[in-house]
């Protein structure tokens, strides 16, 4: 019997350390989140307003140096994935492909493609 006890002392052991382990990677999980949503919420808050002088300077700046375009600000920034009154959504569109569903080109009705192989 003190075989049998000895394992069953090893398995709560081993029990209690995962049990443990599952709780503390639960507890930061949670911190992260919290800590995720704190800081998407300030971003939020921040979204419409444009920088101090200073920073905008900076940016300004650093955009320059890397050569990258800097548009003027004229109006109020436009929400993030918002198209309106733009177009640029509709020309940037991906068009529709060449259904996967249709039969191949030369008329053969053998089609190896996957989709029709992990039906």
């Amino acid at each position: 019997m003190d075989a049998a006890a000895e394992s069953v002392r090893k398995f709560r052991t081993e029990l209690a350390a995962a049990v443990g382990r599952g709780q503390r990677a639960r507890a930061d999980a949670q911190r992260r989140t919290a800590d995720f949503r704190r800081n998407t919420e300030e971003l939020a808050e921040r979204a419409g307003r444009t920088g101090d002088g200073e920073q905008r300077a900076e940016a300004l700046a650093h955009r320059n140096r890397m050569g990258l375009e800097v548009p003027e600000l004229t109006g109020p920034i436009p929400a993030a994935g918002s198209t309106e009154d733009t177009g640029v959504a509709d020309e940037k569109a991906p068009k529709a492909g060449k259904s996967q569903e249709q039969t191949p080109s030369d008329g053969s009705d053998l089609d190896f493609s996957q989709a029709q192989i992990m039906r």
